[in-house]
């Protein structure tokens, strides 16, 4: 796409919500009838160069991030009234400062959501990146399975300085040695997710992270935990000596009944698995069925010329990949097809498809070709029949084709 060209593949697009002291505003669109996040800058940035380059080194940094708790960036464009943008994909679910405000998240379900908050940002961490901008409204919980997503990483937006007190309580997640422009690292990430432990146990959702909370607020960063790991072991840790104890009750009562019954224990579990995985299996199965459809587009014929056979190595293996991984996991089964020998019949199912789409193709273009043609024989041909059916021309038209020279 051209610098000055906008793209037009982005549709409904309606305002989500725009920062009060940063750059940008959000939006919502529809991308190919599926909903997607647009981040563009303010009106009066659009054309500030720093803004700018800020806003593609963010995507630049975003695209390259593939973690299941962290929002995928989906591509940098130009669309007409908003100037650069960045699509992002769009999360069904709300942040977590709306949910701690009202209450809305157990004590177990905040503690499994601060897990993977910290999986994400050791996953940030350990590829050289600080989050620089982590609150309770840039961490999604999901709505279906109240996941942690974790959304704007980048440095916080700090443009505006006309009050400074009220910008400092706006962004009293962050590290003090961000806002004071000093050199930072992951224990900048550590400071904030203390910060959002002391949000939580002041709305009474939990006291538990209270210590963990303390430990990684000093305001000095070399008092305060120094990894990420750190931080999770002490969040996800037992809290008293009753709950221990009564975890190893539990698990001594567990290993007895484990001990007694392993051999039907085993079973199950190997069958319940290998269902799982057939299951699994068939999906990917019908995915890959479902792109026939795609294939023969991508495959259509456009020249008589061209050959009916064709090379689709390249989707075959990149079908193979998705599969192979489950062959031999059906051995627990009964009643069941073998997995190695769907596995085969469905890549001659799709190498089938495309022949046949290839064939028809083929007998259109020719039967157009025939149609049109002046070529003499063709027209000799032609006016031998009287008022031909298509499959009658067809027939004319493949022993015109095969002696025409």
């Amino acid at each position: 796409m051209a610098e000055n060209d906008f793209s037009t593949d982005y549709t409904d697009l309606r305002p989500l919500h725009t920062s009060r002291y940063g750059n940008s505003r959000v939006f919502t669109a529809s991308f190919n009838g599926k909903k997607v996040i647009v981040k563009a800058l303010k009106e009066e940035c659009a054309n500030d160069a720093a803004c700018r380059a800020s806003l593609r080194q963010e995507y630049e940094t975003s695209s390259m991030l593939d973690n299941k708790y962290i929002r995928k960036a989906l591509d940098f464009v130009k669309i007409e009234g908003l100037g650069d943008c960045i699509v992002f994909e769009y999360i069904d679910g709300k942040s977590l400062a709306e949910h701690v405000r009202v209450g809305t998240l157990s004590e177990k379900q905040v503690k499994y959501i601060l897990a993977e908050v910290c999986d994400a940002l050791y996953y940030l961490h350990r590829n050289g990146i600080v989050h620089c901008n982590l609150s309770p409204e840039n961490i999604i919980v999901t709505a279906n399975d109240c996941r942690a997503k974790l959304i704007d990483i980048g440095i916080p937006e700090t443009k505006q300085e006309a009050d400074r007190e009220l910008l400092i309580k706006e962004m009293e997640f962050i590290a003090p040695e961000i806002i004071k422009g000093e050199d930072y690292d992951a224990r900048a990430d550590i400071y904030s997710l203390g910060k959002i432990m002391e949000f939580i146990g002041q709305r009474n959702i939990s006291k538990q992270f209270h210590n963990a909370a303390t430990h990684c607020t000093q305001f000095s960063k070399e008092q305060r935990f120094d990894t990420i790991s750190e931080v999770r072991s002490a969040i996800t840790k037992g809290h008293s000596f009753v709950k221990v104890f009564i975890f190893l009750v539990i698990a001594a009562v567990l290993g007895v009944l484990a001990f007694v019954y392993i051999p039907k224990i085993k079973a199950n579990v190997e069958k319940e698995r290998a269902e799982r995985r057939v299951v699994e299996f068939n999906r990917e199965v019908e995915k890959i069925r479902a792109e026939l459809p795609e294939l023969c587009k991508k495959y259509e014929m456009k020249s008589l010329n061209e050959p009916i056979e064709v090379d689709w190595a390249d989707d075959s293996m990149r079908y193979v990949g998705k599969l192979e991984q489950y062959l031999g996991h059906d051995e627990a089964l009964s009643g069941q097809e073998d997995i190695g020998s769907k596995y085969r019949r469905v890549f001659a199912e799709q190498r089938k498809g495309i022949e046949e789409s290839r064939q028809a193709d083929f007998d259109q273009l020719l039967l157009n070709e025939f149609r049109s043609t002046s070529d003499s024989l063709a027209v000799v041909r032609r006016s031998a029949l009287v008022e031909p059916t298509d499959a009658e021309l067809l027939t004319e038209a493949r022993k015109w084709f095969e002696n025409r020279e």
